[in-house]
């Protein structure tokens, strides 16, 4: 499965490509750090899952978001944040998410979705 990392943080960015080793399946084909290079890269790579960031160097992971499913992305945005996931969570679904992460302790829960998306792992 083909995953672009939408990440401003390159220590964070890091620890996803640690968390990602081992597993065969995924491969990281990009990353981006704003806006614009997300939304370009998405139109470019046309990974099948864009893990997204809400804070970016310059622009909003937000935008990223409605910008992507504006320009007709149909893959998997998930998005990784650390912001209060009980507020952010219903409004990334409502532009589109499939998908809200707390970056600190959701990172298991990633793994497992990652898992039974790219068909290694039952659903239950």
């Amino acid at each position: 499965m083909r995953v672009l990392l939408v990440e401003d943080s390159e220590f964070v960015r890091e620890q996803f490509l640690r968390l990602f080793e081992g597993l065969d399946f995924v491969e990281v084909v990009g990353y981006a750090d704003s806006e614009e290079d997300a939304v370009q890269a998405i139109a470019v790579l046309k990974p099948d899952v864009v893990l997204l960031d809400l804070n970016l160097q310059v622009g909003s992971g937000m935008h990223v978001l409605r910008r992507a499913r504006a320009g007709g992305y149909v893959g998997k945005l998930w998005v990784l944040s650390s912001r209060d996931p009980d507020f952010y969570r219903t409004l990334c679904e409502k532009h589109g998410a499939d998908g809200f992460y707390d970056k600190a302790h959701e990172q298991l829960k990633l793994l497992d979705d990652l898992r039974v998306l790219g068909g290694e792992k039952p659903l239950f």
